[in-house]
């Protein structure tokens, strides 16, 4: 039984910027892990050591996707459907429900929408209508199944979402790739942009009804118990990781799984900065 997963630091490249799947158990692009030494593709692992990693929770797939996001461009306008909307248009993927945490000094995002929303302005320039929100490093954006939302220009995210793929392009800024507005204007929700810009996440953990992200500042040994999976993501200093029996070092830029099997760990590091996320 092993305590502990390293992701190996796989990456995207993409012609907008890069693009890290974290622990990716999702079939379009499975994460290349490490334990022991040993590597393994992520998805094959997970069916074979599903409940030792889950524990609790009893899902049949692994129920979230993990990135982190560095685009040199502003990507296309989206939104994703819920679970219930991408079983009505007939997908074979799951609705997708997702939140930023922003990693850049600075940055912006394009989220929301003033008033109501056509086709034809969907069609046309739906940017001109969305709000265009400035953001800073560690701010927390929620992004609900449903809200049209871009990442701006060398505004780099850590992204945490349900295990899903399915996006629905709607505005590309002439970069001539397909749209999907029919799909998109039948998803479309709206919300407040209270309830979408969170703050700061070193003030608040980001929860929604199917994940937590939580700041953890290290300057002292911190203990947890769990009954399910968490996963670190190490953004600045580095730490060591303690199980029952064994050990690992986590860096900035290392991401590591504890399984539920783990039980126990504990964290010490000294001026590391990380993300602990969770699954509901």
């Amino acid at each position: 039984m092993f305590e502990f997963i390293k992701h190996s630091g796989d990456t995207l490249k993409k012609i907008w910027g890069t693009e890290t799947w974290i622990f990716s158990a999702h079939p379009d692009n499975p994460s290349i892990v490490e334990v022991n030494d040993r590597t393994y593709n992520f998805l094959h692992l997970f069916k074979k050591r599903r409940e030792a990693i889950l524990g609790n929770l009893g899902y049949k797939e692994f129920p979230i996707l993990v990135k982190i996001i560095d685009p040199k461009e502003t990507l296309s306008v989206q939104v994703h459907p819920s679970d219930v909307d991408a079983e009505k248009l007939g997908e074979k993927d799951r609705g997708k429900d997702e939140a930023w945490v922003v990693l850049s000094k600075n940055g912006f995002v394009y989220l929301g929408f003033e008033g109501e929303v056509s086709y034809e302005e969907l069609r046309k320039n739906v940017v001109k209508k969305m709000h265009k929100i400035d953001v800073k490093r560690l701010d927390a954006i929620n992004i609900p199944a449903g809200i049209l939302h871009a990442l701006g220009k060398n505004t780099k995210v850590l992204e945490v979402s349900t295990n899903s793929n399915i996006t629905y392009r709607v505005y590309d800024f002439e970069r001539g790739r397909e749209l999907h507005l029919d799909k998109a204007l039948k998803v479309i929700k709206k919300r407040s942009i209270e309830e979408l810009i969170l703050g700061s996440i070193k003030e608040k953990p980001v929860s929604t009804n199917f994940f937590e992200i939580k700041y953890l500042q290290l300057n002292k040994a911190l203990k947890f118990s769990i009954d399910t999976f968490r996963i670190l993501v190490c953004t600045r200093g580095e730490a060591i990781v303690r199980g029952q029996k064994e050990e690992i070092s986590i860096t900035q830029g290392e991401n590591i799984l504890v399984p539920a099997s783990t039980k126990r760990f504990i964290i010490e590091g000294k001026d590391a900065e990380m993300f602990l996320i969770s699954a509901k």
